[in-house]
């Protein structure tokens, strides 16, 4: 409920602060969605006058970067190093798939517009870190982090609505899923029959999986192909 009177002027006066404001608009996604995101909703929620916001956010846009920033601020960018360039990279889509998971609201303002803050800076850093010294070349490497986050973000925002339900995991869902591939006509769809058993069960875990291994699989070809004295695919 917003506040009013004394009490309102006072949080504007001494309360309110940019990290308050990102805060509480974070907890406004998580609890309503983002569809609730709106200056005046925010404070009202607040109990502040709306123009009293933009002291400390620019705007809705800026309030957007300070929440996708937000996102980004708890993860784990420093990968075993005693592991291989290909599982650090893995480690860290991992970690970056479950912070989007956590606030599957501002997966879609983060499809948006780019992840400019400081912790989103620091992610493209670590991936920078990761790919440069396995010897790719910059090109590649600017493309892949452009790649791989299009895929993580489009991977979470079609995985959001079954977030929290896990019917994967459900022996029922399982066997109804198979009915409905197994009954399809074998003449109209005949490799989805075939496959009926494997689509059935393959969960999101292994989804994501398959990508991300998919996606370094192609990095390591592209690493092979600029190795000093490679030669090239149909080359002599």
């Amino acid at each position: 409920m917003a506040q009013t009177g004394d009490a309102a002027r006072t949080r504007q006066r001494g309360f309110l602060s940019r990290e308050l404001i990102i805060e509480t608009a974070l907890a406004l996604l998580d609890a309503h969605g983002p569809g609730a995101l709106s200056m005046r909703r925010l404070a009202d929620h607040l109990g502040v006058a709306p123009n009293a916001l933009y002291t400390h956010v620019r705007g809705k846009n800026d309030l957007v970067e300070g929440l996708i920033d937000q996102v980004y601020a708890g993860l784990e960018l420093d990968p075993d190093p005693a592991t291989d360039w290909t599982e650090q990279l893995a480690a860290i889509s991992r970690d970056v798939r479950a912070h989007l998971l956590a606030h599957p609201a501002v997966v879609p303002f983060a499809i948006q517009q780019p992840g400019l803050g400081p912790n989103g800076l620091r992610l493209g850093e670590a991936i920078y870190g990761v790919l440069r010294p396995a010897g790719l070349p910059d090109q590649a490497v600017v493309g892949a982090v452009y790649a791989l986050l299009t895929y993580i973000l489009g991977f979470v925002a079609l995985e959001v609505p079954r977030a929290g339900t896990d019917p994967q995991t459900s022996d029922e869902f399982v066997r109804r899923l198979h009915g409905f591939f197994a009954a399809l006509p074998p003449g109209a769809f005949p490799h989805t029959v075939s496959l009926a058993p494997l689509l059935a069960r393959i969960s999101t875990d292994d989804q994501f999986e398959f990508g991300v291994r998919t996606f370094i699989a192609g990095l390591e070809e592209q690493l092979r192909r600029s190795a000093p004295g490679q030669v090239p695919v149909g080359g002599g």
